[in-house]
């Protein structure tokens, strides 16, 4: 069906009002690039799940060809996120596994404050990770020129639709198919990179990619579904900087592009030596239920596995975790034993759980400070840094 040219004008300019109230759209240049880049080329259909909570996921394509469209433009033109491709669809009446969003459309303010939160200035060369439908490659484009541009996914499908969608739009960035983690080395180097992945831990190409001074937009992501973003600037082969105010959830970085993202993570245990058993009075839960400390436990044990587990055999939840290697694990219950606590084991040279006991405590005594008042410094030979208020304030390793 035909878009009308003037009710998108209409629609674009009161969503550009919309985030401008939420003070996610306030630099003139990025309004400018929002107004002038029209999102439904980016996005002729998406799926709706009808049923949230619901297990096979009841998903329902919309798009702009059928009785959906008013449906479809409304909700391309809203502040929302909208999932844009599924794997593991099964043939009409056939069996399957459960489909899983391995693309979408991050919802405006958050791709708009994450443009305005990165700095660009006029001739500087960024790199993109995650092209996605290539509409945040398309607003770079607008405000920087597509010479500029280069964008990155692992996917062959999604990047040659995107380069349709960009052409369409007249927009020729360099597009390439590969594994984000990479970079695009032969484009370095960058003034900025701003990935719109999750990911555990920022791949040292990045580092090593960005010129000195230049700065990196990282969606930082971990094993207790803790989430932010990072603003870290560059420095010779490390990078430091704070976590945003701003936050935002994406999907994890994949690297195989035939598959969804593996959300199941295997944990060895190898650990030689004695097992320590007692009672914790941390509830583990509080991993996953405060989602600052969430975020501080997982960066402190990055490279760590995790998961949850019945132990005992029997309904009782537990969470387990080792290192790489297994030589090093923990296992806490997450039913409570009365005033003793929760039941706690733990093997080999690390003793995780004292870290994460340790680094609560440590978070406690400051006050329990928000995630924006911390900070990391990444990249070189030595191990992450998670710092408070500043890279000379507190360190927690």
């Amino acid at each position: 069906m035909i878009v009308d040219a003037g009710d998108v004008a209409l629609r674009l300019k009161r969503l550009a009002d919309e985030l401008e109230e939420k003070g996610r759209l306030r630099d003139p240049a990025w309004r400018r690039a929002f107004l002038a880049v029209r999102r439904h080329v980016f996005v002729p259909r998406f799926w709706r799940d009808e049923e949230p909570g619901a297990f096979p996921a009841r998903w329902r394509m919309i798009d702009n060809a059928t009785v959906d469209h008013p449906e479809w433009l409304d909700a391309v033109y809203s502040d929302r996120t909208l999932a844009t491709e599924l794997t593991g669809i099964p043939a009409k009446g056939a069996p399957g596994m459960h489909p899983q969003v391995t693309s979408s459309t991050t919802m405006p303010s958050l791709v708009m404050a994450m443009l305005e939160a990165l700095d660009v200035h006029d001739g500087m060369d960024v790199l993109e990770i995650g092209t996605g439908t290539g509409y945040n490659a398309a607003l770079l484009c607008e405000r920087l020129g597509e010479a500029h541009v280069t964008t990155i996914d692992v996917g062959p499908e999604l990047t040659a639709l995107a380069s349709v969608r960009l052409d369409a739009h007249d927009y020729h960035p360099h597009v390439v198919t590969g594994d984000g983690a990479e970079g695009v080395s032969d484009r370095a180097p960058f003034d900025r990179i701003v990935a719109t992945c999750g990911l555990d831990a920022v791949p040292q190409a990045w580092i090593d990619q960005t010129r000195d001074g230049g700065k990196l937009l990282v969606n930082v992501l971990g094993p207790w579904n803790a989430f932010a973003m990072v603003l870290l600037t560059v420095h010779g082969d490390t990078a430091s900087g704070p976590f945003l105010a701003q936050s935002g959830g994406f999907m994890p970085r994949r690297t195989d592009p035939e598959r969804a993202h593996d959300y199941t993570v295997a944990v060895q245990r190898v650990a030689s030596g004695p097992v320590d058993e007692w009672y914790s009075m941390l509830d583990p839960q509080t991993l996953y239920t405060d989602p600052t400390f969430g975020l501080i436990a997982q960066t402190k044990l990055a490279g760590v596995g995790s998961r949850q587990i019945y132990v005992d055999d029997s309904e009782n939840l537990g969470t387990e975790m080792a290192t790489g290697d297994g030589t090093s694990w923990a296992v806490v219950h997450h039913n409570r034993h009365g005033e003793r606590g929760f039941h706690a084991s733990q093997a080999g040279r690390r003793r995780l759980w004292d870290e994460i006991e340790a680094l609560h405590r440590e978070w406690l005594g400051h006050g329990r400070p928000a995630h924006d008042r911390y900070g990391l410094t990444v990249g070189g030979e030595a191990p992450p840094v998670l710092w408070l208020d500043g890279p000379d304030g507190p360190q927690s390793f």
